[in-house]
């Protein structure tokens, strides 16, 4: 075997990048064993690949980055089910974490047409249980931003001229300064409103 026509062959490279079947990086393996120029060869591949990875890296932007580690910490705070530290709800929230952190709320038989349970108010943040059998009335918010997510049911949401239905697991953040309502379509929906002071 020529030993610089095999490391010149680019095959190194497809090792170091996972490019390679078991099958072939099992034969690599054992070449670098039997030759120890392809062993540091490979090893000084390997470490260029790494160096390059660290120079060229970026982080992102600091607004996505913010997004990030708050998204993290959101899902960090559902699973651990503490009802003194609620996090914010967003698109990335898990219906399933809601419905456990709200179970302590919920009624063993709903008989009113609308329970609204406040179950946070803190840092510019109320957040409300809301079990309801009959529409949400047209309304429109120019001091809050407000969001919600289904637990529970149907329901079809009207902002503006968009129509948007959800079921469970289904998220809507509603701009400022527009008109909404919401029908129920099932016998009763429920969900986690949020109102976000601005």
């Amino acid at each position: 075997m020529n030993v610089q026509e095999y490391i010149d062959s680019g095959i190194l490279y497809d090792y170091s990048i996972g490019a390679l079947s078991q099958k072939e990086k099992a034969a690599v393996d054992r070449i670098c064993a039997l030759h120890p120029e392809v062993k540091a060869e490979l090893q000084h591949l390997q470490q260029a690949l790494e160096q390059n990875a660290k120079e060229t890296a970026t982080w992102p932007a600091a607004e996505l980055q913010e997004t990030i580690w708050n998204t993290l910490e959101n899902i960090n705070k559902e699973k651990a089910g503490n009802l003194s530290d609620l996090p914010v709800v967003n698109k990335y929230s898990d219906y399933n974490n809601w419905k456990r952190l709200v179970h302590p709320f919920m009624p063993k038989e709903i008989k009113e047409d609308r329970i609204i349970k406040t179950i946070r108010q803190s840092g510019g943040v109320t957040q409300m249980l809301i079990i309801s059998k009959t529409d949400v009335e047209e309304e429109t918010h120019s001091d809050e931003r407000e969001s919600f997510i289904i637990l529970e049911g149907e329901c079809e949401c009207h902002i503006g001229d968009n129509v948007y239905k959800l079921g469970p697991g289904g998220f809507l953040e509603i701009p400022m300064h527009i008109s909404h309502n919401v029908k129920v379509l099932s016998p009763y929906v429920v969900a986690v409103l949020q109102h976000i002071a601005v």
